[in-house]
């Protein structure tokens, strides 16, 4: 792979998600995906790592490339525009500050600072070729921070924060060092724009020097911490087996994809909107649906072009669009079977990239965590990367999860990161209750979340945080990156649950939830959609008490206020509020809906107050939230 397409942002060359093999690189991709599971999967259940690696994705930042330059001989640093045309080398201090200059107001002296520390320190490990690595810190990062009652050395180089006990000498040897660097690729040739990359790294050769703490990506050990039992092995081959099938049953569409203009067209149409699935929160798990949703979308993205045009429908040029659109129709509707295959298998290699994911991210060399108020709280790893004996590799991340944490940064201002539990850290925390006990708190969140989509400040907020507990498709693996309504969802009708509850009474009431919940899925689907009716929204309530068991007349109570917020007076909103916030409080302390109903309450200002008449808001308020 040639350096500079390594770092360029082309699908068919970029380092990909591994279920994204099966669209942009054929049947050979889709088997290589296949050949990238079933590895995983025997290294998930052996321990080996016999030709086959795993690196962990660091969230360092820059980017650093460095080494020698074959033209000169001469060491250089530099960021991942090293294979640029114009590629900007520094090879001495004036370097980086001529190549690196501010831009406008923005000022670049940060980035200065830590290309001459990196300069300075990084020609002392006597690098022959070229490398690039995730810069962690540099002097100055580090800080010391508490995590149950320990001191932690802390860097936080982009997003996470890693930190290691103070006690530890890998703590002593990063305070010493004056920067720290996890190198993962490696580059080789006798020219920068001609050498090739490869993620088989040696880093042994490397000079010692405690003004570094460098290291390679790769996991070393993945003993007693990456553990598939006999039965998920037996059920993950299975599932790879099913996804072979659907790989077998696609016909001819693999061709199409990779030969015709027009299948290339249709590969990065499709792309597009896996990405939008993933930044809504949601990925459409029935393949016929998908089929004609993405129809849908491709003949409206043609007409719109065609409307565009100056010579109009009738024109040559909007005759040839449509002429090309009905080929595409035929070939499509032609080869719809094939495709609802194709489409099952990605789908399927998602799923059981997932599974594994589950089990890699419990391998933390450092560490990571992410500060949720004035609290550090665990957090998993950005993602890993899986190298195969050759060289091949691709990416093994939660792209959802990875959305949901990107929304977080942008939308969530108004309480501490919701995309992770606040009220559950632990299975041992989900078992506290009684089943049945958890069934009335999940009641209690759908309620607290129908007052929530009553205030137009607060309903986006509360559709977003409802497609997050339900993008999985599922419940049945205990995620730390759920919400607080998604583990209580898999306390008590996850399939894969191994939460305990003490008394038989839960058992009986678990038997009988996961035999069919479909009432609460049904409600959450309804209420985030954008102009819902409250009345029918009161109906599906009454069907969730009964499947739910509820008995609790403070729940039954709030029911009914909240399936008719829209014309409750100021007082009635009040205290439906307050029920619902003192019901959370004493069930759930630390849910992360109560902050957000205590500041709806103060914002909006629902206190006992008369005269107060509320302006209407038009029905089409909430233009940008997700429509189903």
């Amino acid at each position: 792979m040639k350096a500079n397409d390594l770092l360029q942002e082309n699908p068919n060359l970029h380092l990909t998600h591994l279920e994204d093999l099966a669209l942009f690189q054929g049947k050979a991709g889709a088997t290589r995906a296949v050949a990238f599971l079933r590895n995983l999967a025997n290294l998930a259940k052996t321990s080996s790592t016999k030709k086959f690696n795993v690196t962990i994705k660091w969230d360092g930042s820059p980017a650093i490339v460095c080494g020698t330059d074959p033209s000169d001989g001469k060491f250089f640093v530099a960021t991942k525009s090293a294979f640029n045309k114009d590629a900007k080398l520094n090879k001495s201090i004036d370097d980086i500050r001529v190549n690196h200059p501010d831009a406008g107001e923005t000022s670049k002296q940060g980035l200065r600072d830590k290309l001459v520390q990196a300069f300075n320190s990084l020609q002392k490990l006597g690098i022959k070729n070229v490398l690039q690595g995730d810069l962690l810190w540099t002097k100055g990062d580090l800080k010391t921070i508490n995590y149950q009652g320990e001191s932690y050395i802390a860097f936080k180089p982009n997003t996470i924060t890693y930190a290691v006990p103070q006690s530890m000498d890998l703590a002593k040897q990063i305070q010493q060092a004056n920067l720290g660097i996890v190198f993962h690729t490696s580059y080789s040739g006798k020219s920068l724009d001609s050498m090739t990359a490869s993620f088989d790294i040696d880093i042994e050769g490397l000079n010692k020097t405690p003004d570094v703490w460098f290291d390679d990506a790769y996991i070393k050990d993945f003993t007693g911490v990456v553990n598939l039992t006999k039965g998920e092995y037996a059920n993950i081959t299975q599932a790879i087996n099913d996804a072979e099938k659907y790989i077998n049953s696609s016909g001819n569409i693999f061709d199409f994809l990779e030969a015709s203009e027009l299948g290339k067209n249709f590969q990065q149409l499709v792309h597009a909107n896996h990405n939008n699935m993933i930044k809504a929160g949601e990925i459409t798990q029935d393949p016929l649906a998908f089929f004609y949703n993405f129809a849908k979308d491709y003949e409206a993205r043609v007409e719109k072009e065609i409307a565009k045009l100056k010579t109009g429908r009738e024109g040559p040029a909007g005759q040839r669009k449509l002429l090309a659109l009905e080929q595409w129709r035929n070939y499509y509707m032609a080869n719809k079977k094939n495709i609802q295959n194709w489409y099952s298998a990605w789908l399927k290699l998602t799923a059981i990239k997932n599974t594994l994911y589950q089990k890699l991210k419990n391998i933390k060399s450092i560490d990571a965590f992410e500060l949720q108020g004035d609290e550090y709280v665990v957090r998993d790893q950005e993602g890993f990367v899986a190298v195969d004996h050759v060289g091949n590799a691709v990416k093994v991340v939660d792209r959802l999860d990875f959305s949901r944490k990107n929304f977080a940064k942008e939308s969530l201002s108004l309480v501490n990161d919701l995309s992770e539990s606040r009220a559950f850290r632990s299975r041992q925390d989900l078992g506290k209750n009684s089943a049945y006990e958890n069934g009335e708190l999940v009641y209690a969140y759908c309620l607290a979340l129908l007052v929530l989509t009553g205030e137009y400040k607060y309903q986006k907020m509360a559709r977003n945080y409802i497609i997050r507990s339900m993008s999985y498709g599922n419940y049945d693996f205990f995620r730390t990156n759920g919400t607080d309504l998604y583990l209580l969802l898999h306390s008590i009708v996850g399939s894969g649950s191994i939460v305990q509850f003490d008394d038989t009474s839960s058992k009986n009431y678990i038997e009988r939830l996961q035999r069919q919940y479909t009432d609460i899925n049904q409600l959450l689907r309804y209420i985030s959609n954008d102009n819902f009716s409250r009345k029918q929204t009161s109906t599906m309530l009454i069907r969730l008490e009964s499947q739910l068991a509820i008995r609790s007349r403070d729940l039954k109570k709030i029911r009914r206020f909240a399936s008719d917020w829209d014309r409750l007076k100021q007082k009635e909103k009040y205290n439906v509020a307050i029920d619902i916030m003192h019901y959370i409080r004493d069930h759930s302390p630390k849910s992360e809906l109560y902050g957000i109903l205590q500041n709806m309450v103060k914002e909006r200002n629902l206190q006992d107050r008369h005269n107060v008449r509320q302006k209407s808001l038009p029905r089409n308020v909430a233009v940008g939230a997700i429509r189903r």
